[in-house]
This record gives structure tokens, C-alpha cells and sequence, in this order.
């Protein structure tokens, strides 16, 4: 019996030795450990308990129900938290944080004032307010944006937008506003590439033309054929309020009565199919109540095909009155954009006001919604028909929109927003039951990846995907008592940004505790509050755009250019000199309008070709050959005319003449060409 007891002994020692037996395996290091989380798959619609995520180079390379195979410096105990992808928004504006509460009593057409603000701000000040920005985004448990850079009047606007957000931790997409872009749209063809590959690591660059409301045809056509040939995606406002509508029709009907016979044949018979549309009402109110009659009918119909026991349906007189109604074929933007190949990969902002084959045309392009409910309610917009574009299966995504709609950018107050107004909308709870607390969900998240053609990359927490995560406390009194079986529909109208205590963006960590991690929100704060009055001040006081400009091999390879936006308070002093040793294209061009992009002065020959337009009466373009050692100034004094008074004057003055130009409120663009091959060849000819 000693010998086996000694034997034993020798084996167990044996393999203590050579380091089998009992022993640990070797944990795999990951940067970041969730443990013991409540997970929400939003893709299946479930809830997980008790789960473990690693996450390791930005990317979850596990979600398991232990923790045993993954080691991290920095583990974060979820037992307390509920787990949620970071919420995507599919639509905002994050530069207008610097005009919050600023008309919060008016329609889109007067509070379109708020663009007044970004025509002050310098590259520092933009930066500080779309990092704030950002940072309220991240503190709301948003990881993802789709930002409308739609402040781009300025040429430091855009990169210094993209810095901002990347800096901040965001990623997305950025669409680029083409009105705003003050430079011929070839520069724009060579630009936008090496935008997109610089900042392809966090952003999709989409392409924005400009709602049709606001612009004219020719201009908008401009940014769909750049679109086009870069093969972008697009994603632009339609059909926000019944104005908008009123207003295309009236500039569609204005375009097609001045330049009808300069078009082809082709595009004249579409225009003047298109303007014998009807014109919405001119109450808006009326107009409401005819679509939401539209949406009865509709409604009525598929109770009484679903043989509902506790609806009663209209009678042939409530119906027939209805009917009456939808004689008129009305106007709408989708049917031009569909014409003039505007609906690549499309996502639709707002789309509230929809029209007679709106539907139709977003399903041929499988187009997304980004429905923005706080700001269609906070601008008297009206209420979107979501439960039309659910139920012919078009993706609805949530967006908060611009601050200086809705106050914030809280993904929270946007999913509450989008039930209630469903609800209200329908009046009617056989169909409201229609969508769940979990379509609100989806649409937060990764209905939004999907509508930014992102969904294999973000949108929900799955092995693959890059580590977008929101957790919320679940130990908080406002978000309590917690069921398993409610817990959806209580995130959506109980949760806050209050409850956001961790946030993780592309596998780093920017917001612990509920504080952002590397970001100072005290100075954040502060800074916005500074800028926003320096903002209000500037506005009568006006900005100084003072340069000197030295052309030089280094910096004019092809073109060099400046841009500014001009108001009447603003004085401008720039002097362009020519280094070289050949003569150089100078080109001072006015835009005559508040975005200049598009317009006649700027415009590809292949746009103005097809869509010919006019110059308007303070828009002008003056080319000079600037010789080697010349010079050539262009100064505008500050004016403080009476109000009534909207034009002043640029004074550009060369050794060759002194020239006086007069203007309004708008761009100004010196554009430097290095044309000397073309010019020497034309001397030798």
C-alpha cells in the first residue's frame, strides 16, 4: 500500500514539473473587458444576460458568458449596466451648437437665420464648436454621425469640421454641402478624392446638393453631376415643410418660363410636365389634413383586409368626402431628382410632406428616411408618414438634427419624439400597435448603419464589428424598476443622457463614469458660451479678411485659391503677387448669392450646357493675367448703409487700372491659376 501511495506521489510531483497539471490557461490580452453585461442585440431582437465582451484594436473579437479566456488592464464591470450599440444619427448639423435657442419660435424659412453665425467664425472658433459639439454627442451615447456640413461658406470650413469630430472620437459620414463650396466644380473634382482618402479611416464622405426648395435647378444639377462622377452616395433635405414644396414649385415654374426654349427638348417636355403639377395649398394646415386623410383611407383599408373585431370603419359618405380629396397629382422634388439621377444609394432627411408616387420612387432606389421628429415638431414642420415608409419596407433611421432645431443632440429625446408622433399621427391604436419598441430601437442604431451603408461595420454590439458601445446604468432611480420584458420600451421614455456612464468609440474609451474621458467639458462649455456671444457681436461689427498672398512654385502647382463669406460690416484688404517667373490666371469672382456654390460663376460647362443660368446683379468674375512682379488688391471698407441698403462695393485695383465692382452679401473667391505651358503655347501659335 506504501509503494502505490509512494507511486502516486512520484506522478503527481511528475506532473506539477512539467506544468499540466491544475494548470491556469493563458489569458488572452485584450485592450478593453466588459464583464458580466445585460446585452441588447438589436439585429435579433433580444436580450443577453450575463455577458462578457472583449475588445481589442477597435474591433469585439468575442462576446462569451465568462471571462476566463480574456485578460485586460482596463476592465469594466457591467453588471450593473445595460449594454446598447453606440446609437447612430443620421442627421445633424454640428456646428449650429453655437445657435441653440436662437429662433425657437419661427418657421424654416426665418429661422434659416441661423447661418448667420458661421459666416463669423474663425477656424479656432469652429473647431471649439464642433468639438463641443461632439462632445455632447459622445456624453448622449452617440458613436456615429452623419454630419451635414452645411458651413462650408468659409474655405477652412470643411477640414476643420472633419478635425473636429475626429478629434472628438466620432465617426461616420460627412456630407458635403456642394451650395456652400465656393470654387469651380472641377477644383471640386480633384478636391473631394483626396478628402475622401484622407479621412476614409472615420468617415464617408456623401455628397449633399442642396435641397430644391432653396436652389435653383442649374445649381443643384451641379453637386448630382459631381455626385455622379465620383461616384458618391447623396443625402439631402426633401419635402421638410409644405413651404418647401410651395417654393419648388414656384422656382420650378419661374426656371421653366425663363429658360424653356434654351433647354433641349428632352428636359423641356419633363419641366413642363412637371410644373402642371399642383401647387400644395397655401394652408398648411389644409395641406395636413388632406395627407392625413390620405393615411385614413390607407389605414382603413388594411383593418378592415386584417377583419379587425374592435375597428369600426368609415362609412360610404366619411370615405367618399376623403376620396375627393387626391384628385390633383402634386408636385414633388423626388420626381426631378429622379429624373436628373440624384438618388444614388439616397438618404432622405426629413421627408414629412410626402406626395402621390413618393413612395414608389424611394423603393426603386431602395432609399432610407433619417427621420428627425424633435425638429419637425420645434420648426412647425408637421409629422413625417413613418408608418407608410414601414410598411412598404423603406428603412426609417433617427436623426437629431442641428441643435438650433431641437436644443441638443440627445438620441434619447429623439427615439421618445419619434413613438409619440406616431402614435398621435394615426389617432388610432389598432395601427399604432404597428411598431414596436424594438423598430424604435433599430431605427437609434442599426437601421441608421444600414441607411449609411455602414451596417457591417457598426450599429450593433457583434463579434467583427468595430467597437461602438453605450452602457447605461441600471441602478438609478428615473430608469427603474427594470423588467427584462419592458426594458426596451423603458430605455426609449425612461432613459437619459444621465444614465449614459460609458462610452466607447471605435474600441476607445470617451466617456467613463459619465464624464468625457479626453475632453474637458468644463471648457468645452465655456468655450461655446464665448464663441456664441463673439458670434452676436460680429454680426455688427463685421469680420477683417486681410492677406497677402505671394504666388511661388511651393504653393501654386496648379491653383491656389481663397475664400471668404462677405457681409456689409466686413472689410477685406488682399494683395496677390506673382513670384514667378511667367504670368498667372488670377480670377476674383463674386458669388451674388449666400452660397455660391453652382452658381453661373463657378459652374461646369457640362452643367451650364444642359441647365443654363444667369448671373444675378451682384455676382461678377474678373480674370487677369498677373504678370511676373505685378500685383493685384482687392479691398472692401466696411459699410453701415441703411438697412434697406444691401449692396457695396470691391475696389480691385493693378498697375493696369483701378476697376469698382458692386456686389451684396455673399462669396468671394481669388482663385490663382498656373496656366504658363497654355500661355506660352498661344505666344508661339
Amino acid at each position: 500500500m506504501k509503494r502505490y501511495f509512494f507511486y502516486g506521489l512520484l506522478i503527481i510531483s511528475g506532473l506539477f514539473y512539467n506544468g499540466n497539471a491544475f494548470a491556469q490557461p493563458k489569458k488572452r490580452p485584450v485592450d478593453i473587458l466588459i464583464k458580466n453585461t445585460t446585452l441588447v442585440d438589436v439585429v435579433n431582437k433580444q436580450i443577453l444576460k450575463h455577458k462578457t465582451i472583449a475588445i481589442e484594436k477597435g474591433k469585439i473579437i468575442a462576446i462569451t458568458d465568462g471571462s476566463l479566456a480574456y485578460a485586460s488592464k482596463k476592465v469594466i464591470d457591467g453588471s450593473r449596466m445595460i449594454t446598447l450599440p453606440g446609437f447612430v444619427d443620421t442627421h445633424t448639423h454640428l456646428w449650429q451648437h453655437v445657435c441653440k435657442s436662437c429662433y425657437p419660435k419661427e418657421s424654416l424659412q426665418v429661422w434659416i437665420k441661423v447661418y448667420d453665425d458661421i459666416h463669423y467664425l474663425t477656424p479656432a472658433q469652429l473647431y471649439k464648436v464642433v468639438l463641443a459639439a461632439s462632445g455632447e454627442a459622445l456624453l448622449s451615447g452617440i458613436t456615429t454621425v452623419s454630419d451635414y456640413a452645411s458651413l462650408s461658406f468659409n474655405d477652412y470650413a470643411f477640414e476643420v469640421n472633419v478635425k473636429a469630430m475626429r478629434d472628438a472620437g466620432l465617426n461616420g459620414a460627412i456630407v458635403y454641402n456642394n451650395p456652400s463650396v465656393f470654387v469651380p466644380d472641377s477644383i471640386k473634382l480633384k478636391e473631394i478624392p483626396v478628402l475622401r482618402e484622407k479621412y476614409k479611416k472615420q468617415f464617408d464622405i456623401w455628397m449633399g446638393y442642396g435641397p430644391l426648395s432653396f436652389y435653383h435647378i442649374p445649381q443643384v444639377y451641379s453637386g448630382i453631376v459631381i455626385g455622379n462622377q465620383l461616384n458618391m452616395n447623396f443625402s439631402e433635405h426633401t419635402m421638410e415643410n409644405n413651404q418647401e414644396q410651395k417654393d419648388f414649385y414656384d422656382t420650378a415654374k419661374q426656371y421653366y418660363a425663363r429658360f424653356g426654349l434654351s433647354i433641349n427638348s428632352q428636359d423641356k417636355a419633363f419641366l413642363k410636365a412637371l410644373t402642371s403639377l399642383g401647387r400644395p395649398s397655401n394652408v398648411d394646415a389644409y395641406q395636413a389634413m388632406v395627407n392625413l386623410k390620405r393615411q385614413i383611407l390607407v389605414s382603413d383599408s388594411l383593418l378592415i383586409s386584417k377583419k379587425d373585431t374592435i375597428y369600426k370603419p368609415l362609412n360610404a359618405f366619411e370615405k367618399k368626402s376623403m376620396e375627393n380629396l387626391f384628385a390633383t397629382r402634386l408636385i414633388s422634388p423626388l420626381i426631378l431628382l429622379d429624373y436628373l439621377k440624384g438618388l444614388n444609394n439616397f438618404l432622405s432627411i426629413h421627408s414629412v410632406w410626402l406626395q402621390n408616387e413618393d413612395i414608389d420612387i424611394l423603393k426603386k432606389y431602395n432609399a432610407a428616411i433619417s427621420h428627425n421628429p424633435e425638429s419637425n415638431l420645434y420648426l412647425s414642420s408637421g409629422i413625417a408618414p413613418v408608418d407608410d415608409y414601414l410598411r412598404n419596407g423603406i428603412n426609417v433611421s433617427l436623426g437629431t438634427d442641428g441643435a438650433a432645431s431641437n436644443d441638443g443632440i440627445d438620441m434619447f429625446s429623439a427615439m421618445r419624439e419619434m413613438w409619440n408622433v406616431y402614435k398621435i399621427k394615426l389617432s388610432n391604436v389598432q395601427m399604432s400597435k404597428n411598431i414596436t419598441d424594438w423598430d424604435i430601437l433599430q431605427s437609434a442604431t442599426i437601421n441608421g448603419a444600414k441607411a449609411l451603408k455602414i451596417d457591417k461595420k457598426t450599429g450593433s454590439v457583434d463579434v467583427g464589428k468595430n467597437a461602438n458601445i453605450t452602457m447605461i446604468s441600471a441602478n438609478e432611480l428615473g430608469l427603474s424598476p427594470i423588467r427584462l420584458k419592458t426594458l426596451i420600451s423603458l430605455l426609449i421614455y425612461s432613459a437619459n443622457t444621465r444614465n449614459v456612464k460609458t462610452v466607447i468609440a471605435n474600441g476607445k474609451l470617451e466617456v467613463e463614469d459619465g464624464k468625457l474621458k479626453n475632453l474637458n467639458e468644463n471648457t468645452l462649455a465655456t468655450d461655446l458660451t464665448e464663441i456664441a456671444n463673439a458670434a452676436d457681436l460680429a454680426h455688427d461689427k463685421g469680420k477683417i479678411w486681410s492677406e497677402n498672398i505671394s504666388l511661388t512654385a511651393q504653393n501654386l502647382a496648379t491653383y491656389l485659391y481663397r475664400y471668404r463669406s462677405i457681409r456689409k460690416p466686413d472689410s477685406v484688404k488682399i494683395s496677390v503677387s506673382n513670384s514667378l517667373t511667367h504670368p498667372v490666371k488670377l480670377s476674383i469672382i463674386a458669388s451674388g448669392a449666400v452660397f455660391g456654390g453652382g452658381t453661373p460663376t463657378v459652374v461646369d460647362s457640362v452643367v451650364a450646357a444642359r441647365f443654363p443660368d444667369r448671373y444675378t446683379k451682384t455676382a461678377f468674375k474678373d480674370e487677369f493675367l498677373l504678370m511676373p512682379g505685378d500685383s493685384i488688391t482687392v479691398i472692401k471698407e466696411s459699410s453701415f448703409t441703411p438697412k434697406g441698403v444691401k449692396t457695396f462695393s470691391y475696389k480691385i485695383i493693378s498697375s493696369a487700372a483701378k476697376i469698382e465692382r458692386l456686389t451684396g452679401s455673399g462669396q468671394l473667391l481669388i482663385l490663382a491659376e498656373n496656366r504658363y505651358k497654355k500661355f506660352n503655347d498661344d505666344h508661339k501659335k
